[in-house]
């Protein structure tokens, strides 16, 4: 009974480890897959900063509006651009 103990933990050692490398290679593959559709998104996304910046939700409960102009492709300062036509600034 004693002799089976070191082959039974070399076993179940093994068995995590390789349970481990499955899910990093999951975890590869989905990061590759996720760097394609942004790539894709990306070519896809109008050319147009002003359609751009209506994409953005700045109420959005997970995305900052810092992540969703980088995956816009967006300047952070063409978000916030007011045009001289916008509202006036007080001094």
């Amino acid at each position: 009974m004693q002799e089976d103990g070191p082959r039974v933990f070399a076993t179940n050692g093994e068995r995590k480890q390789r349970e481990q490398e499955a899910q990093e290679a999951e975890l590869y593959e989905q990061i590759g897959r996720l760097k394609m559709e942004l790539e894709w998104l990306k070519k896809k996304l109008p050319a147009s900063v002003r359609v751009r910046r209506r994409m953005v939700d700045s109420q959005h409960a997970v995305l900052s509006v810092r992540r969703q102009c980088e995956l816009l492709g967006l300047n952070r300062a063409s978000f916030y651009y007011q045009t001289a036509s916008g509202p006036a600034l007080s001094l």
